[in-house]
């Protein structure tokens, strides 16, 4: 399988240094548990981060900030939580198998997901308690329908989209399972699900959509994004 869409450079950056929104977070670690490439790419953020670190100069410390730093050594220590990192899973085939970072999340096989209808041809999956610390932005699945045409939107801050099954068109170009969509508040764009199964999509933001139309913006509250 031959990904064309991939991670920006800022995003993948973000994620490395953990600044990243969580809700998109969830979005980058699922696309690199099954491309090779932006695990490459992040391998080297981080080795040329680790450089840059070993050949900066040390600081001097000022006598309050050395003051400080005894207090802290003296201090009793607690023992560090263990970090609950998400294995990669590197399955070649993001059709047949989701990738762990997403199916930990899911109380169940996509085939079984209770989708929630919004209209005619477009259902969701809210996956709840993953908000970003601002309380904005969201994470879901979106299942949209043979043929069926996104209502036109823009964004208020950013919107990774990644392709689990089908795919879709649009202002950017064509998008199949694998690919991830990185898009910012300068874009608008209307995707329509061309082939003739359903498009099963993860979609994360860090702020609202902005909707075109009279119509499309009534339904953003049940939408939630």
């Amino acid at each position: 399988m031959t990904l064309k869409h991939h991670i920006s450079d800022d995003t993948l950056l973000a994620y490395v240094n953990g600044s990243l929104a969580e809700t998109l977070s969830v979005v980058v670690a699922t696309h690199l548990a099954i491309c090779p490439q932006c695990r490459k790419h992040m391998d080297l953020m981080l080795s040329v981060g680790s450089l840059y670190l070993d050949e900066s100069k040390p600081m001097e410390l000022s006598k309050d900030e050395l003051d400080l730093c005894d207090e802290i050594m003296l201090a009793p220590q607690e023992k560090p939580a263990k970090l609950n990192r998400k294995p990669l899973n590197t399955a070649a085939d993001p059709i047949r198998s989701v990738p762990k970072p997403l199916s930990d999340l899911l109380p169940c096989d996509i085939d079984e997901i209770p989708w929630k209808k919004l209209v005619p041809g477009m259902s969701h999956y809210p996956l709840q308690g993953h908000a970003n610390s601002d309380g904005k932005g969201a994470l879901r699945l979106i299942k949209i329908s043979p043929g069926m045409t996104l209502p036109e939107h823009s964004h208020s801050g950013q919107e990774l989209t990644l392709i689990l099954r089908g795919s879709y068109i649009d202002e950017v170009g064509r998008f199949a399972a694998g690919d991830i969509s990185d898009l910012d508040d300068s874009l608008h764009h209307q995707p329509v699900a061309d082939t003739d199964k359903d498009c099963i999509c993860l979609i994360a933001t860090d702020a609202p959509l902005k909707f075109k139309g009279f119509f499309s913006r009534l339904l953003q509250p049940l939408i939630g994004i």
